[in-house]
């Protein structure tokens, strides 16, 4: 995965983008955000004990997400729960729009540094 694929916060995209647009605000980065969520085009993450809210790309592989305690980073899973979705769905009637997961622990760079 490549970096520009990670989730970013506002800040960290307003950051990526100043120099180029000096007269860009972080009030417009976030009216924008709200934009593109409310159409589909980005996804918040809300993430534990994290205060600043964090924004993907919707793509078409659904994926969640292994997010490391200590430095924070976050990184894409394949979603294990298609074949228990499609039975869940036929067993009881039911359309299953959404779900997330998120996988907390400690990244190996972050175990190899403590060590």
């Amino acid at each position: 995965m490549s970096a520009e694929d990670m989730p970013l916060s506002a800040k960290e995209i307003y950051y990526k983008i100043k120099d180029n647009n000096p007269h860009l605000k972080l009030s417009t980065i976030y009216r924008n955000l709200n934009v593109f969520e409310k159409n589909n085009i980005v996804r918040k993450l809300n993430i534990n004990n994290v205060t600043e809210s964090y924004f993907e790309l919707i793509k078409e592989n659904h994926h969640h997400h292994l997010i490391c305690i200590s430095c924070g980073h976050i990184q894409d899973i394949e979603c294990p729960f298609d074949d228990y979705l499609d039975k869940l769905e036929k067993k009881n009637n039911y359309e299953v729009t959404d779900h997330r997961l998120t996988v907390y622990g400690i990244c190996h760079q972050c175990k190899k540094d403590d060590k």
